[in-house]
């Protein structure tokens, strides 16, 4: 984590891959992991993540959110096998918003270690980002590059490096 960022919330882990913070402003944020390896079994030790926000009330700037989200993600990679997909989906029409914030916290937080690929799919009016991150030196890595690009393929999905 950058040496100039804000101090990230306090985090209430509920087990080792869910957890939850509230911001300043009472929102109470959820995040949480689960395994793909499960029903892809070449993406091995790979998860999904996912960010969800309680109720309506309207975004604020808000810098600890990155330096929480951070906190969260470093722990999770503190397991060097560990690798993540992110998935921005379209049903709000927010999916470039999204991954555009979640690149710019990657380069900001990202001290050298991490590596990522990114992926554009879909179909009409439904768009897809993927990202799949893992650390440089995780054992699995050419593994979990073929898996994706695999999966990629299979489902016809473009890989936009």
């Amino acid at each position: 984590m950058a040496s100039h960022s804000p101090l990230p919330y306090e985090v209430k882990m509920n087990d080792e891959l869910n957890y939850e913070f509230v911001n300043r402003d009472g929102v109470k944020y959820h995040l949480y992991f689960m395994p793909v390896y499960e029903v892809y079994p070449d993406l091995v030790n790979t998860y999904s993540f996912s960010i969800e926000r309680e109720g309506t009330t309207p975004h604020t700037l808000d810098r600890r959110i990155a330096s929480t989200v951070a906190d969260v993600l470093h722990r999770f990679f503190a397991k060097i096998e560990n690798a993540m997909i992110m998935v921005c989906d379209s049903t709000d029409g927010k999916q470039h918003q999204r991954r555009n914030l979640f690149d710019r916290w990657f380069h900001y937080y990202n001290d050298g270690t991490m590596a990522t690929i990114n992926a554009e799919a879909g179909e009409g009016d439904y768009e897809l980002l993927l990202s799949i991150y893992f650390k440089k030196n995780n054992p699995y890595r050419q593994q979990l590059v073929k898996a994706f690009s695999e999966l990629l393929s299979r489902d016809f999905y473009e890989i936009v490096i």
